[in-house]
């Protein structure tokens, strides 16, 4: 099945290769218009923005079944879908509206020539409970060269809710096949002598950076990340626990394992619109505890970055 689309002008990274953020969007069937919150409030965007306290809501009259989210992607490859099947804005609102109960997920990939395919189709079952849910979609290709895609998630059955008859969904997150590439590093802290932030990206574990661990910052001078990777420098300095990671609106604090044997534990960066590896411009990481060390000094030996999508290269 293919059918000619017209497509919104990109913008070009390098002579081949273009920018994740040039995807970036949601659509939707219909949406709750609320003049009092602005008129966009409850649209399919508040439903790939990253914060539990928006969702996309349909009209009060709307039968519910038939209505879809549309999530606009990269070239990239489907891995999982990630979803908060309803209100999550508080414990009365997630009972008072009707929650996903079962939906359909249709994948189509943009070429070169800008003909659209249907690459994939599958149905999926939610569980009635509140958080996020993780779900495995058959591999799908979104993009063939410079375009990428997009995803329709269609309503197909509902847990009723208790007060109101419309149906609130909090997040969609497409969950992309992710890759390794390169660090970057655009700033960190005052390194130790011997000890500057270049030996995080050397490959050598045996090499570390050192700085200060009150207060310690890095800017990833990557894009489009989903995750990033620390090695500790071992058990004689202290060690990255908790870390917040901020791209663009969007903030995200991960609690790390302790692996001073040189394993790589990981952070995932935040999103907003939609993918995972979509999040905008340079993510900052701010260390927020440590695991103690024999020197009170914090030491990485590596930095490694996932990426989903050109936008990190």
């Amino acid at each position: 099945m293919k059918r000619i689309v017209r497509l919104a002008p990109l913008v070009a990274l390098g002579a081949s290769l273009i920018s994740s953020s040039a995807f970036a969007g949601a659509r939707q069937s219909a949406f709750k218009v609320d003049s009092n919150k602005g008129k966009n409030y409850y649209s399919g965007t508040a439903a790939i923005d990253g914060k539990t306290e928006t969702a996309w809501m349909v009209p009060g009259e709307s039968d519910n079944k038939g209505e879809w989210v549309e999530i606009a992607l990269p070239h990239s490859k489907l891995d999982k879908l990630s979803i908060i099947t309803g209100n999550a804005s508080s414990e009365k609102a997630w009972s008072d509206y009707p929650r996903l109960k079962q939906i359909r997920v249709d994948v189509y990939s943009t070429d070169d020539e800008q003909v659209e395919t249907q690459v994939g189709s599958t149905t999926l079952d939610l569980a009635d409970k509140a958080g996020w849910q993780t779900l495995d979609l058959p591999d799908a290709q979104a993009g063939d060269g410079m375009f990428g895609g997009r995803m329709r998630i269609t309503v197909l059955d509902l847990y009723p809710g208790e007060d109101f008859p419309n149906l609130a969904v909090t997040e969609f997150k497409a969950v992309l096949v992710e890759f390794e590439m390169p660090t970057k590093i655009s700033q960190a802290g005052t390194p130790l002598d011997g000890h500057d932030s270049s030996m995080m990206t050397d490959a050598n574990p045996k090499t570390f950076f050192a700085t200060t661990a009150e207060g310690a910052e890095l800017t990833i001078g990557n894009s489009g990340l989903a995750e990033i990777g620390f090695v500790s420098a071992g058990k004689d300095y202290a060690r990255p626990k908790k870390v917040e990671i901020s791209c663009g609106t969007v903030t995200a604090t991960t609690e790390l394992a302790d692996d001073i044997k040189g394993g790589t534990v990981w952070a995932e960066v935040p999103a907003f619109n939609g993918y995972t590896g979509g999040a905008f411009g340079e993510p900052l990481v701010k260390i927020l505890e440590v695991y103690p060390g024999t020197n009170p000094q914090l030491g990485i030996a590596e930095l490694k970055v996932k990426a989903t999508n050109a936008d990190a290269l």
